[in-house]
């Protein structure tokens, strides 16, 4: 049987890791799991703040959408090409950009962890936290 090539070819390399391969790498799929989780947590956020605005959620659903097809369709590639070890540093990377983006929704919704919330915002992320405690102390000053 002929073998595909073309853009055929590289759906049966993805097809293939897939069926295979996934095992081995489970940082994508974590990586595919917390990005449905911002997402997610995303919306909640802003449902709960009456923000919700059908534009913004458009434009976090293809962006989060368009890592997460990069990321399934370029990582078989990479581990074909012997730079799984790049691939998985830029996957650590998205996974603690998402992560504080993740703590920032969960620390917005009410949800706070004691120490890692207020890491996270002094030393990564300072615009997208909002701590109870800064709130109260802007109140009393």
């Amino acid at each position: 049987m002929h073998k595909p090539d073309g853009i055929f070819g590289v759906f049966e390399v993805v097809k293939d890791f897939y069926e295979h391969g996934i095992d081995e790498h489970l940082w994508v799929f974590l990586l595919m799991l917390v990005i449905v989780a911002d997402i997610v947590l995303g919306v909640s956020r802003s449902w709960a703040f009456h923000e919700f605005s059908s534009r913004r959620f458009r434009k976090g659903l293809v962006s989060h959408t368009a890592m997460l097809i990069i990321v399934m369709v370029s990582y078989p590639f990479m581990v074909f090409m012997n730079l799984g070890g790049a691939m998985d540093a830029f996957i650590f990377a998205m996974l603690s950009a998402y992560g504080a983006s993740i703590l920032a929704s969960l620390s917005a919704l009410g949800v706070e962890i004691p120490y890692i919330d207020k890491f996270v915002k002094r030393n990564i992320d300072k615009e997208k936290f909002f701590l109870k405690e800064e709130k109260e102390n802007k109140d009393n000053d």
